[in-house]
């Protein structure tokens, strides 16, 4: 097989470095792998045209080009005349726009199980080629070493750390909305806030029950679509609770990221990295005891920030998601807290980072699981199947003359 990766912008270059491994673990697997920069593509369509003549079986992108059409509106897999596997490292709803201009020839995979049905809900079960649930994989190398507590102690002189930016509380994106269309919104957040995960769709189709509404009513069809606005609000809600708790406990926290600037002084236990690529993440993660992951709103799948954190030997710590619990055991290969007792989750997070022995072989158990099922190189049959069932359902989209 012939796999071609394109990548694009990317925060702190995270994608990118998805793209990376992900067509190294296409070559491990005996596939021949393609990686194209879109940054460093001057004629798109020339490019296209090369990748088609060549072969292609399959096209891979992060979060992008879903929405590309050249000249003759032809999207990016009819341009390469191969499947395109465009994957969703995000709330799919959160990127409406695109989502809408994305071409129904796509096999969209999504990083949690619930995002699977928000998309399939409100565009339809057969408007793209294929849905289906692929979860993030851990990023880098495994580390070598610690291989005692009292090494692990000494190597690991950051006591808690957390990757990833600063959302600042905010109004939500219903505000300038009509007092009907806020009520319903504002009942769906308080759904979300109330329980330990619910899916932003599945709050909003509550809320519009409780008004006596059937949320499949056409009149509530981009309704629907708009719940990425409540995904996005519990996010930064939860985000801020969670460091206004971890602040006033008093948790030793090493932040690597952006935003934080003017919010983070308020705790004198926080200390501030700033903004690193995920290269340089990975390095933190070698030094530090225990990795501090929120997932907010995806009470049903992934981060890859656990899994990585997991490689570099670190303790991981997480809000609780279904799809966690199933890959590893609480307690034993990782900690988990609960939205509605947060402060007893971050007395144990508190307790880990003190506890070099524990958070060592919990590092250790851990590490075990994400390199027997949680890399790359077993993400790469869930994405030629995409390519397959796109194929098969499109056989004259991707037929070569």
């Amino acid at each position: 097989m012939r796999a071609v990766f394109i990548k694009g912008r990317s925060q702190y270059d995270a994608t990118r470095l998805f793209t990376d491994e992900l067509a190294a673990a296409f070559i491990r697997k005996g596939h021949e792998a393609v990686v194209i920069d879109a940054l460093e593509e001057d004629d798109f369509g020339t490019t296209a045209a090369r990748e088609a003549a060549a072969g292609a079986d399959l096209i891979h992108t992060i979060g992008c080009l879903g929405d590309l059409r050249d000249s003759l509106g032809r999207s990016l897999g009819e341009m390469v005349r191969a499947p395109h596997v465009l994957q969703h490292v995000d709330y799919p709803l959160s990127h409406l726009n695109q989502l809408v201009q994305t071409s129904p020839l796509t096999a969209v995979l999504t990083v949690d199980a619930s995002h699977v049905e928000a998309v399939t809900s409100t565009f339809g079960p057969d408007h793209f080629a294929h849905v289906a649930f692929c979860p993030h994989a851990a990023v880098g190398a495994p580390i070598e070493g610690d291989e005692d507590a009292e090494r692990f102690a000494d190597g690991r002189g950051i006591p808690i750390l957390f990757s990833g930016s600063y959302y600042p509380p905010g109004a939500p994106g219903w505000q300038d909305e009509g007092a009907g269309i806020r009520a319903i919104f504002d009942a769906a957040m308080e759904i979300l806030l109330a329980a330990e995960f619910v899916p932003a769709l599945e709050a909003m189709d509550q809320a519009l029950r409780g008004f006596g509404q059937d949320p499949m009513d056409p009149r509530f069809e981009l309704m629907r679509k708009y719940s990425g606005w409540l995904h996005e609000q519990v996010r930064r809600t939860r985000r801020q609770a969670l460091f206004d708790a971890a602040g006033k406990a008093g948790l030793p926290i090493y932040f690597v990221g952006s935003g934080y600037e003017g919010h983070i002084e308020r705790y004198p236990t926080f200390k501030l990295a700033g903004p690193v690529n995920l290269s340089d993440a990975l390095q933190l993660m070698r030094r530090a005891r225990a990795v501090l992951n929120v997932n907010a709103n995806f009470g049903r799948g992934s981060h890859e920030r656990p899994l990585t954190a997991m490689l570099a030997g670190a303790a991981v710590a997480s809000d609780h998601s279904g799809w966690w619990a199933e890959q590893f055991v609480e307690g034993e290969d990782i900690l988990f807290y609960r939205w509605t007792d947060l402060d007893a989750g971050l007395s144990r997070l508190a307790a880990l980072a003190d506890d070099p022995e524990t958070a060592w072989r919990m590092a250790r158990s851990a590490k075990a699981k994400a390199l027997g099922g949680h890399r790359f190189d077993h993400r790469v049959d869930t994405i030629i199947s995409a390519a397959d069932r796109a194929r098969a359902r499109h056989p004259e989209a991707f037929a070569r003359s």
